[in-house]
């Protein structure tokens, strides 16, 4: 009798129902925070992801599906992001850009609860974008998203692994603190140490881990521009009422990862208790022969989710796109508001970075096929209005506050 390979799984009836209804959910919430979805190949050259993951990661190492043909190696994608940079090169898309992908990944891993040899990934990028704002407006998306469908019981968790140069220096003081221990730690994280050393913090093993939580953190060697870009986030983090805990010892396993890195833990799913991680990567562009462009995005295992999930998720619809500009960070509990009742109301809401100069937000909003612009600063305030642009028209508007959710309503 046949059987299905090991770490697969058939999924069908109920469960099946209810995974799609979340992809549904994805498409439409999503779609209202400005992303358009891709689809890239099931299967790329191997080189992709030796470039973007790293060599001496355990993914390319050993959980890669390699295959051979006609003297050409290829990889069963393992991740979504290498893909969708390297189909946004290839394709010479503009930025900025938002994209969603919903589609399976392959690791050759051991199999256990919730985590799988084939699995489904739902992901954002957000590429171009390089301020603090957006790295905390991404994982708002996360934590909006998990809200809409009904996932409870998860926590989230934040820290900053620096630039380049702040890991340099962070490498030799951290060597010095492990050379005396180095006896202590497995020969994984010997080995890790050398090729790519953040990953020690990987390590599962507590004879490690032990030596690990006296040792010097990235976070407490920033370098001043890392340092301020990470306060950043954890203010704009505030301003949206988002609660979260720093994990000094938090990396990701992969090496495109720079500055911001987070995960979403459930704390009801046991080991494999991470259901979003993601982060900051605003070198792999270039690294994959492309422009010199910032990006952030996390990734999010719907199968693994499911686990926690209630039977019934619900469905929202997208239709007419709005862009709100805040002129200055004070306004955000403004911005946060008038993004929910327009998409309350089903509609696209993107909101700009309200420490961007106006000019520069409403050339976005234009860039994004916007149809109506919102503003909303000082003047706007003392007059207790909107300022409404119609972007195909240019015809710009005042409405009352209280006018506006009728406002959106006659749209």
């Amino acid at each position: 009798m046949y059987q299905k390979p090991k770490g697969t799984r058939d999924i069908f009836g109920d469960e099946l129902k209810r995974l799609e209804t979340m992809n549904a959910v994805a498409r439409s919430f999503f779609g209202q925070q400005g992303y358009q979805e891709i689809r890239t190949p099931t299967f790329e050259f191997a080189t992709l992801f030796d470039r973007s993951i790293g060599e001496t990661t355990d993914i390319v190492e050993h959980e890669i599906y390699k295959f051979e043909v006609n003297r050409k190696w290829y990889a069963l994608k393992p991740e979504g992001t290498a893909p969708v940079l390297r189909a946004f090169i290839e394709n010479k898309l503009s930025l900025p850009a938002r994209f969603l992908y919903i589609c399976s990944m392959y690791r050759r891993e051991r199999p256990q609860k919730g985590r799988y040899r084939e699995f489904l990934q739902i992901g954002i990028e957000l590429l171009g974008e390089s301020e603090a704002f957006y790295d905390a407006e991404i994982i708002d998306q996360g934590k909006r998203y998990l809200d809409l469908i009904g996932a409870k019981g998860f926590n989230i968790e934040l820290n900053s692994i620096g630039c380049p140069e702040c890991r340099r220096a962070y490498r030799e003081r951290l060597g010095t603190y492990l050379e005396p221990n180095i006896s202590k730690l497995c020969a994984d994280c010997r080995r890790r140490f050398e090729h790519n050393f953040l990953r020690i913090f990987d390590c599962k093993k507590e004879t490690c881990h032990k030596v690990y939580d006296k040792a010097p953190k990235i976070t407490d060697n920033l370098c001043k521009d890392c340092a301020a870009h990470y306060d950043g986030v954890k203010m704009y983090l505030r301003k949206y009422g988002i609660e979260y805990a720093e994990n000094k010892k938090l990396v990701r396993g992969l090496d495109y990862y720079t500055r911001t890195v987070f995960e979403f833990k459930h704390r009801g799913l046991g080991a494999q208790d991470t259901i979003i991680a993601g982060g900051r990567y605003d070198l792999l562009m270039k690294e994959l022969g492309g422009p010199n462009t910032p990006c952030t995005g996390w990734a999010m295992g719907p199968e693994r989710l499911l686990l926690t999930m209630p039977k019934e998720v619900p469905h929202i619809d997208k239709e007419v796109t709005f862009y709100v500009v805040g002129m200055g960070e004070r306004y955000m509990d403004e911005i946060i508001r008038l993004r929910n009742d327009i998409q309350a109301r089903g509609h696209v809401c993107i909101s700009g970075n309200p420490d961007a100069p106006l000019k520069q937000q409403i050339k976005k909003a234009d860039k994004v096929g916007t149809a109506y612009t919102v503003i909303y600063g000082e003047d706007e305030e003392k007059e207790g209005v909107y300022a409404v642009k119609e972007m195909k028209t240019g015809k710009q508007t005042k409405i009352q506050r209280e006018d506006f959710k009728a406002f959106i309503e006659r749209i």
